[in-house]
């Protein structure tokens, strides 16, 4: 992992490059659209909270299914909804996840079960980077695990990036490393 005072923490596991930055959705979406374009998204948080579809969504293909958003295929990344304490699963091909847990739903007292999607963008300061919650990046794994998406983008206090895609992920870091 890098030094703790950079901007940029990095690190694997189980397949997974992650970074955690200070950098905004809106600049991982700028640098490096190919993260998400030709891919699907699953958005189980939209400012904290699920994402409720407007008409111009529907009509474009967005559904909701038991509280998470699905995407057609994403081509352009500005029809890709966003505002802060966003988590978005990214996919290759479409998936049904399951549902999303109840928020009212104690991730540490419930048992972890695919089908069953945590948020884990609106605990505070969640990041991956930060062993004081290493109980809590824990479920997130064992959850990343069952769900194997191609990637993860998470944006609350930090933005968390994670990929099985080796070539996104560099591209992504590069870029990130780059910015002023």
């Amino acid at each position: 992992m890098a030094n703790s005072q950079s901007r940029l923490q990095t690190g694997s596991r189980n397949g997974y490059d992650w970074l955690v930055s200070n950098d905004t959705l809106n600049e991982v979406l700028q640098l490096c659209p190919e993260v998400v374009l030709g891919r699907y998204v699953a958005v189980t948080s939209f400012d904290s909270g699920p994402l409720s579809l407007i008409d111009e969504e529907k009509a474009a293909g967005w559904e909701v299914q038991s509280g998470i958003a699905y995407s057609p295929k994403i081509e352009r990344v500005e029809v890709l909804p966003r505002d802060q304490f966003d988590e978005w699963y990214i996919f290759a091909n479409r998936v049904n996840l399951g549902q999303l847990a109840p928020s009212d739903q104690n991730v540490f007292e419930s048992q972890m079960q695919q089908g069953q999607v945590h948020t884990f963008v609106n605990f505070g300061g969640f990041a991956l980077h930060r062993p004081d919650i290493a109980d809590l990046t824990q479920l997130f794994w064992e959850q990343l695990n069952w769900i194997r998406p191609e990637s993860y983008i998470a944006e609350g206090d930090y933005l968390t990036f994670v990929s099985a895609n080796k070539d996104l992920f560099f591209a992504l870091r590069d870029a990130l490393r780059n910015l002023p």
